[in-house]
């Protein structure tokens, strides 16, 4: 009851991120990226927005020009008949191209006056663009940012009234958050390239051709990457430990009804937005902002585990290629094949004559490459798939009376909400393990059933019924021992609010 994602109740449902996309999707904004063409569609787009002026326009005959220069430049791409395939000359290609980015709404056409025409490069395109280029190009020395990135992060946390309602006013608290925010989302991205890099690492180790390889990459060139600037500054910067303070703080906001209305009263005025919405929208950022910087020690976690990893398989590769694949396997199997090429085409009988080649044995049995590891197999024993007979003097009644009385004890929805009818009897009462007093265990089991589907609806007399829990804890994270507790049916109970909201 007492984390932080699982805290956030509301009428307010955020709208889904493919809602949002839909005016992209039904407008056909990403079906160029789904085609053959697309590498053509992308440097069109690229060249198109480098040309541009300060305000992001060009003139029609421009862009044909750059349109056609990009499509020279692919001379072996097959175009469809939409996109000018049927054409020969360039031009004419160049200009359907030109007509399909229009379509796309990548680009939109501005008429100044009858000679004068021109198109606007649109922003989603800018933004799509940014993304591309940001997954095409690997820039592991981005990653040296990252301890400067967290130290700022946390100082800026850490500051005497950092999310300071007092001190903020609300425009001010919001590009606090979102600026704390952009950089938690930077700091988490480049703990994803730091696994990644590991990830590329393992797979490099796995195809090292030599033993000499495998020690070089293990002991020099893993420990030279670009990766191990993430992972020491976490270790040597003292940064983990200022971490977990910095989520303390962020923690803290979150619980905080007043940091969440001066961050709510900021968003509602500048994303134009009811009070009930600001309100979701702030406590949606602040419980962001503290699984950002909760992930980052966790992530570092999963980082030691890779390492792990990799030092398990570098050890395990250097021993196959040492010990198991060593210089005299390699002797035999050049013997044995330089054996194959002379004496290509005869049998085993036909060799006892010549010089080299005499067996000692009546049969021979040659065993290589996967062969020689081969094991012989665990043949399963057949599975009996009959229906186990009824045991015999089996009490129907008997078994009928244990189900009934199991049933009685099991925890639902339904349970939960006739106990909310019961205390609670219309929308908005509140109640408190003060003022409740539970004494049969019959109804003890109604109270856990209670706080188990809190976040949940239930159904009772045709009736939907929600409630939500408000958990004393909240107010004192820090000082759990000054938590008042209740005793409910000879049980005590850290002091908790339910509240009924339909």
């Amino acid at each position: 009851m007492g984390d932080a994602a699982t805290t956030i109740q509301g009428s307010h449902e955020p709208k889904g991120l493919g809602t949002k996309l839909a005016p992209l999707l039904s407008g056909g904004f990403f079906r160029p990226l789904a085609r053959p063409t697309a590498a053509i569609y992308v440097d069109c787009a690229a060249s198109l927005c480098e040309a541009a002026d300060e305000g992001g326009q060009l003139g029609h005959a421009e862009a044909r020009l750059l349109i056609r220069e990009v499509l020279a430049a692919h001379p072996d791409v097959q175009l469809d008949e939409d996109e000018g395939g049927q054409f020969r000359d360039l031009n004419q290609r160049a200009a359907q191209f030109f007509n399909k980015l229009i379509e796309a709404n990548w680009l939109t056409p501005r008429r100044v006056s009858l000679d004068q025409n021109f198109v606007l490069i649109t922003p989603p395109l800018r933004r799509l663009l940014r993304m591309l280029r940001d997954l095409a190009e690997d820039r592991p020395a981005e990653l040296k940012d990252f301890a400067a990135t967290l130290r700022t992060l946390c100082r800026d946390l850490l500051v005497d009234g950092a999310l300071d309602p007092n001190r903020l006013s609300p425009d001010e608290m919001r590009m606090t958050v979102k600026d704390l925010l952009e950089r938690g989302g930077r700091a988490e991205d480049q703990m994803h390239a730091v696994e990644t890099l590991i990830i590329h690492q393992e797979a490099a180790q796995r195809q090292s051709a030599s033993a000499n390889e495998t020690v070089q990459r293990m002991l020099v060139d893993f420990h030279q990457g670009e990766h191990m600037v993430c992972y020491d500054a976490l270790q040597e910067a003292g940064l983990l430990p200022r971490l977990n303070l910095a989520h303390s703080v962020a923690l803290e906001a979150f619980y905080d009804p007043f940091t969440k209305q001066r961050l709510a009263t900021g968003l509602a005025k500048h994303l134009n937005l009811s009070d009930s919405d600001a309100f979701a929208e702030a406590e949606r950022l602040l419980n962001k902002l503290c699984r950002q910087l909760a992930s980052i020690p966790a992530k570092q976690r999963i980082i030691d585990g890779r390492m792990s990893d990799f030092a398990r398989l570098s050890a395990a590769r250097y021993r196959y290629q040492t010990e198991m694949r060593g210089r005299r396997p390699e002797q035999v199997k050049a013997y044995l094949d330089e054996a194959a090429r002379i004496h290509a085409g005869k049998s085993f009988a036909s060799l006892a004559d010549e010089h080299g080649m005499t067996l000692l044995t009546p049969t021979v049995e040659l065993y290589f490459g996967a062969d020689s590891l081969s094991r012989p197999r665990r043949q399963r024993l057949p599975v009996d798939l009959n229906l186990a007979p009824p045991p015999e003097n089996t009490d129907a009644d008997a078994a009928k009376d244990e189900i009934r009385r199991r049933n009685l004890d099991v925890l639902t929805p339904q349970r939960a909400a006739r106990f909310i009818e019961k205390q609670l009897g219309s929308k908005g009462a509140r109640i408190s393990t003060e003022q409740l007093h539970v004494t049969v265990e019959d109804d003890l089991l109604d109270l856990l059933a209670v706080l188990a589907f809190d976040r949940g609806p239930a159904a009772v007399s045709h009736r939907t019924v929600r409630w939500r829990i408000h958990p004393l804890r909240a107010d004192f994270a820090t000082e759990p021992e000054r938590i008042p507790r209740d005793a409910e049916a000879d049980r005590l109970f850290e002091r908790f609010t339910i509240e009924r909201i339909s």
